[in-house]
């Protein structure tokens, strides 16, 4: 054989492999083949030697509390003085407020309870003098129904249940003796306002021309406000009741009109 010399072989047993270039454990320093170098693949018992294990003890926190000796492997420690207590004694006192931080505090908290109460005091008498004003209109418009009531003239033939009641101001274009500055009249509630207004021109007899095309139409307008009721002929007087459009025993002005508005002042 030659070179019977040269390399070395693996101090595993079982294997004793002749190995040109051999490796050297760090720890045993014996000689391995590739595949034993690694210390797990030889089981390196110099390694073992030299590992120690230290059993690491878990810290206990004790209880800050004087009376207490209750200790957890958990710190809890207080937000403000930074020290341990237990479940027990976490409530040790160190957030309470003094007295002198207590004023300080209920001072500051009954600001924003006096602006409450004074923001509701105000809406409460807004509400209070709505009411009042709303009580007051609807006794006004009760008032004016009976006024008008007791003169208003209308078809004999409508139920009393049915009637639905004005204060007219005629057109100003109109100076008929007979009808004076304003009429009581009715109609019928079930009517659309077409109808009623043809109603009421019957009564005063004026001319209506709303059949006729171009011709100025006659229209009803609230005395209050000048603007027109409704434009659209077919509309029912019970949707404009129940709307609140229109009011029974309100003023209203009869007038020849194509606009949506008319000056009240000429309607004293």
């Amino acid at each position: 054989m030659e070179f019977p010399n040269l390399g070395e072989r693996c101090s595993i047993k079982d294997c004793k492999q002749l190995n040109f270039l051999p490796f050297k454990c760090d720890h045993c320093h014996d000689l391995f083949c590739k595949e034993h170098f690694h210390i797990a693949s030889h089981k390196c018992l110099s390694l073992k030697d030299k590992i120690t294990y230290t059993k690491v003890k878990a810290p206990n926190y004790l209880c800050s509390d004087e009376s207490c000796k209750e200790t957890s492997p958990i710190e809890m420690q207080c937000i403000k003085c930074k020290k341990h207590f237990c479940l027990q004694h976490r409530y040790h006192g160190c957030l309470e407020y003094s007295n002198e931080e207590k004023t300080t505090m209920l001072k500051k908290w009954q600001i924003p309870k006096k602006q409450f109460a004074e923001a509701k005091a105000i809406v409460d008498q807004e509400i209070a003098n709505t009411l009042k004003k709303s009580k007051n209109i609807a006794m006004a418009n009760k008032v004016r129904l009976m006024r008008v009531k007791g003169s208003a003239v209308g078809a004999k033939n409508i139920p009393m249940i049915e009637r639905c009641y004005f204060l007219v101001y005629p057109p100003t274009t109109i100076t008929n003796k007979h009808i004076g500055p304003t009429k009581g009249i009715y109609v019928n509630k079930n009517w659309t306002i077409g109808k009623a207004i043809d109603s009421i021109a019957d009564i005063l007899k004026i001319s209506n021309n709303n059949n006729v095309a171009g011709a100025y139409k006659l229209q009803l307008f609230h005395h209050t406000t000048g603007s027109l009721i409704c434009n659209e002929m077919n509309t029912p007087l019970t949707n404009l009741l129940e709307n609140s459009e229109l009011i029974d025993g309100q003023n209203v002005i009869l007038e020849y009109s194509n606009d949506t508005f008319v000056d009240t002042t000429l309607y004293k």
